[in-house]
């Protein structure tokens, strides 16, 4: 199972603090535990989607001199040069390799109890937790086969030829 480089973690650590900066800046812990977590998960998918993350990161890290004509690497990039590749970036012909990079940093990031904290989110949801029924906790069931299936109606069958138009 092969992770990801140390290069491409640089990048995707670039892009999380890009992406989840509210002003303040990301704590260096959340990075690293989304860091982690990243890693851990490219080390259990697929050839394919491992490739399409590869490129994807190698796109993010062409960015500027792609969108902005700027010499420069999106890790070495000021978070102006890296906000305005990110727009540009979204709405050009390589914008599916954003959602990509969108997509997996954002689930791992928001696993950090912290940082799911932060969006306001209690687990409650609007009628209590989902596994509380009528005020207590809910008793699951344990099914030991397959639910009988009622039978159906037959479906009339074609006399032979008729379908076809033989």
């Amino acid at each position: 199972m092969k992770a990801l480089s140390p290069g491409q973690l640089r990048i995707a650590r670039a892009l999380a603090a890009t992406l989840f900066d509210d002003g303040s800046g990301v704590p260096a812990e959340r990075l690293d535990y989304a860091m982690t977590e990243l890693a851990r998960y490219v080390a259990r998918v697929g050839r394919l989607t491992r490739l399409a993350l590869a490129f994807a990161l190698w796109v993010m890290q062409l960015a500027p001199l792609l969108c902005l004509g700027i010499f420069r690497r999106f890790t070495e990039a000021s978070a102006e040069i890296r906000h305005r590749c990110l727009r540009r970036l979204e709405v050009s012909w390589l914008g599916l390799s954003v959602v990509l990079l969108k997509t997996l940093l954002s689930l791992v990031y928001f696993e950090h109890p912290d940082a799911l904290a932060s969006t306001g989110y209690d687990a409650q949801g609007l009628l209590g937790p989902a596994w509380v029924v009528d005020g207590a906790p809910a008793r699951l069931r344990v099914i030991e086969g397959a639910p009988e299936l009622e039978p159906v109606a037959s479906l009339p069958q074609l006399a032979r030829g008729a379908a076809g138009g033989a």
